[in-house]
């Protein structure tokens, strides 16, 4: 890969958008921070030249508009809380045990979720205050998704209104994940899991796993990526050059602007969350990050920002020493991000929250990374690194979205279940009178009724057409058999006259011999008679 880096002078006096058949010119955001823009030559004979933006904001500005809107949004908080002060509930009931057991679902979540009641247990989870082994805690990455209402920078997680949601009005991105205790721990430590006869398996990911369900975590996106690569593999492996080469492409910004499109439309670009928990690097146009924009004829990685390889943490890299991962670098930063993807893959199942053995950037603690003292509680990190409960609210953006994968919460599920992952999932599923409708199966529902419309359509136009052309037809016949009978009724008149000449023997004789034979018996009737004689 060539990089050509351009003159100061010559961007400055680049600064003006031109535009003509071969070239398109873009003005990055990065342009602030870099002296440089580097020019990417690409395949299909498009060149794509980045230059200074003029009217972009600067650090200062963006800043000064940061401390606005905290303090906007402190403002709101106090008046919120002045109303309230006058709010004085006249008619106040206390809910008895036996009400409360009989509420409906939905309004127990809103009131006790994550809690308890005296004389049982009201909450989905188990107690969080309680002290539980390190080796008896797992986790499982549930996917990522875009929230509006929650700014990353908030150091209390509080959210804003919609227009606060992230940098610039633009939405922040979370990763979402659960973490859970094992009741039938035997404090056999690594060995309950892990050793040649383990007595314990790591399966809170299956629907009838026996794992109880601690919490529902939100962390931000790029810390929860960057915090499982600190700590679980060293400097020299497959995994860690990977993570290190997605977290550089995909960088630490919720949604920062690259360029403007062939209409001046503005493009951002931000990580965007897909199905099962998987995510890429898209392009946007709306100003809140929300929608990617497949039609712009380009993706992340035709604007050229790609990295330098930099293994040392907070060094700067890219020494010679570090050639050896080059390859595994380039060929994780695309914008699809294939390769993190797979290295995170196993993180969707049931994981210990003990690094065994533990690393620090890439580098062993300790002798080994495996004594006591020096083993790390994942589950931990992720908590003491800005992670907020996953409320009701929170799980159902998730699952609306449609990017998490399946997690069942007080024997409802949420979203979408892998067959591979968990084999009787769908089973399950489908015997929960709660089952939740994903958007495949409203798609499938929508083919199918669709298909079934179109097919009583096609067989009843069908069935009319027959019906019709054999009332044509049985007209027809009828007219042709009304013309047979009259002929038939003529013909055998015809034939009865002549059964009626015909003598018992069959010989037709003829009329005049009838009439004479007839006279013939006459006569002899005649001459044989005698009149009678009289008495004198």
């Amino acid at each position: 890969m060539v990089k050509m880096y351009l003159p100061v002078s010559l961007l400055l006096a680049s600064a003006v958008r031109i535009v003509d058949g071969a070239t398109k010119q873009f003005t990055p955001i990065e342009a602030v921070f870099n002296a440089f823009v580097p020019q990417k030559p690409t395949n299909n004979e498009r060149n794509y030249t980045k230059i200074l933006d003029p009217f972009a904001p600067t650090a200062e500005e963006r800043e000064e508009e940061a401390r606005a809107r905290r303090q906007r949004q402190r403002e709101r908080n106090e008046r919120v809380k002045e109303i309230f002060k006058n709010v004085k509930p006249k008619d106040v009931e206390r809910v008895s045990e036996e009400e409360l057991e009989s509420m409906d679902s939905e309004y127990l979540r809103k009131l006790a979720w994550g809690g308890s009641k005296s004389g049982g247990e009201l909450s989905y989870f188990i107690d969080p205050g309680e002290d539980y082994d390190m080796w008896s805690q797992a986790y499982r990455m549930l996917g990522g998704f875009i929230d509006c209402d929650h700014d990353k920078s908030d150091d209390d997680g509080g959210g804003g209104s919609h227009e606060e949601g992230g940098e610039g009005g633009r939405c922040s991105r979370w990763m979402m994940w659960a973490a859970y205790v094992d009741p039938n721990y035997q404090g056999n430590g690594y060995d309950e899991y892990f050793g040649d006869e383990p007595v314990g398996t790591l399966d809170c990911h299956r629907p009838d796993t026996q794992w109880q369900l601690m919490g529902v975590y939100r962390q931000e996106f790029y810390q929860y990526i960057e915090q499982i690569s600190k700590h679980l593999w060293a400097i020299d492996e497959y995994e860690y050059v990977v993570a290190l080469a997605g977290l550089a492409y995909m960088t630490d910004a919720t949604c920062f602007y690259v360029g403007d499109s062939n209409n001046g439309e503005a493009i951002y670009a931000g990580v965007a969350p897909k199905e099962y928990g998987r995510f890429e690097m898209a392009l946007y146009t709306d100003d809140y990050c929300l929608f990617p924009n497949d039609d712009l004829g380009m993706t992340y990685d035709d604007f050229g920002l790609t990295n330098d390889i930099s293994l040392g943490g907070s060094g700067d890299g890219g020494g010679d020493d570090e050639n050896w991962a080059q390859e595994w670098w380039q060929d994780t930063e695309e914008y699809t991000l294939t390769q993190l993807n797979d290295v995170y893959d196993t993180f969707r199942y049931c994981t210990s929250c003990i690094d065994y053995p533990t690393y620090q950037d890439g580098y062993v603690i300790g002798d080994n990374g495996m004594d006591d003292d020096d083993l790390i509680n994942q589950c931990w990190k992720f908590y003491s690194h800005d992670s907020f409960t996953c409320e009701s609210d929170c799980i159902a953006k998730g699952h609306a979205q449609g990017t998490i994968l399946s997690i069942d919460v007080g024997g409802k599920f949420y979203g979408q279940v892998i067959q591979e992952f968990w084999d009787e999932a769908n089973l399950q599923m489908g015997e929960n009178s709660q089952q939740v409708e994903t958007q495949l199966s409203r798609l499938l529902a929508n083919v199918f009724v669709t298909f079934s419309f179109v097919v009583f359509v096609a067989t009843f136009l069908a069935f009319a057409v027959a019906r019709r052309s054999r009332y044509r037809e049985s007209r027809s016949s009828k007219a042709r058999r009304l013309l047979g009978n009259s002929r038939k009724r003529s013909s055998s008149r015809k034939r009865r006259s002549k059964s009626r000449d015909r003598g018992s023997d069959g010989i037709m004789r003829s009329k005049s011999g009838s009439r004479r034979k007839s006279r013939s018996r006459s006569k002899n009737r005649d001459r044989d008679y005698e009149p009678p004689r009289s008495e004198d």
